[in-house]
């Protein structure tokens, strides 16, 4: 059988799941998480229910990606967001107070709970985030002066894979970068790199080679992975087109103008207008309104009005 690609895209929540969230694949998770928290040793994980319901009414139920429990009872929250959404920080600090609440029991005087990790594996870049060029970042609940820590209870990790640019011939062999690799490009590879030598590749590698799986879940990964790749060339085309005509409206209103303010102004209002005329684009294509709101970070109220 001849395919498109080799790989699985690791990316896809059912080929992520598969390769990270398997008990008879728990090794890539427990290796991946004593390398993105580093000052602890992991040695075993239990995956935990993954749907968490408040103890109130009319409050958002949580569902996370993966949820590990570690031999120390530490809670280990793993989410993975290929495109880019309004508030993601503050909805997983929401994430990581269900676990302090499933911890903490009624009738009784302590407040102590186990360490919470929130790992976010993201094909975007936060906001938080502008300007630092490092793929991990890790906040905790720091004394704006002194910078002493609050607790070491809650910590949250990010991980941008858009900012890890290494190719396979740069890779040295660190495990973590090689993890790094594997989430953003195993789609493109047509054989693994030979940096990539530590055993937990050996898994990564068997696991995400489509040939390997069973038709039913190699045709479902292979269908979403085929809508990915055709709403990234929508994307790019719609955003390409109205880049174009905004900036041309924005130069003709600035010409027409005659001035500095006025151009400026007219470079603002083309490039409103050429967003609008982007959403207008990927809407004709049968782009969902959902999605182009989610990817532009905009309300479905706003995607809307510009049909």
């Amino acid at each position: 059988m001849q395919l498109e690609f080799k790989y699985a895209d690791l990316l896809d929540d059912i080929a992520f799941k598969l390769v990270f969230g398997q008990e008879s694949t728990k090794n890539v998770m427990i290796e991946f998480l004593n390398q993105v928290i580093p000052d602890r040793t992991i040695v075993d994980v239990e995956f935990a229910d993954k749907e968490i319901h408040p103890n109130l009414r009319d409050k958002k139920t949580s569902i996370y990606d993966l949820l590990c429990k570690t031999d120390d009872g530490s809670r280990i929250i793993v989410e993975l967001q290929k495109r880019k959404q309004d508030s993601y920080a503050e909805r997983m600090l929401y994430y990581s107070m269900h676990q302090v609440l499933q911890q903490v029991e009624a009738g009784t005087s302590s407040f102590d709970f186990c360490p919470i990790y929130v790992i976010s594996i993201l094909n975007f870049t936060i906001d938080q985030n502008n300007g630092l060029d490092n793929v991990k970042t890790v906040y905790r609940l720091i004394e704006e002066r002194h910078r002493t820590l609050l607790t070491d209870r809650l910590t949250y990790i990010f991980i941008e894979l858009p900012k890890f640019v290494k190719t396979a011939e740069e890779l040295d062999g660190d495990v973590l970068e090689g993890m790094y690799f594997c989430l953003k490009n195993m789609p493109r590879l047509q054989e693994r790199p030979n940096a990539l030598k530590h055993g937990v590749f050996d898994t990564i590698f068997g696991i995400g080679e489509l040939l390997e799986m069973d038709e039913v879940t190699r045709d479902k990964i292979l269908e979403n992975m085929t809508t990915e790749r055709d709403l990234k060339n929508q994307f790019d085309y719609a955003r390409k087109e109205g880049y174009a005509l905004g900036h041309a409206e924005g130069r003709e209103e600035g010409l027409k103008s005659g001035h500095a303010e006025g151009h400026a102004e007219g470079r603002a209002e083309g490039r409103e207008e050429g967003r609008a005329e982007t959403i207008r684009k990927m809407l004709d294509a049968g782009v969902p309104a959902a999605t182009i709101a989610e990817a532009l970070g905009i309300t479905m109220e706003e995607c809307e009005a510009c049909r």
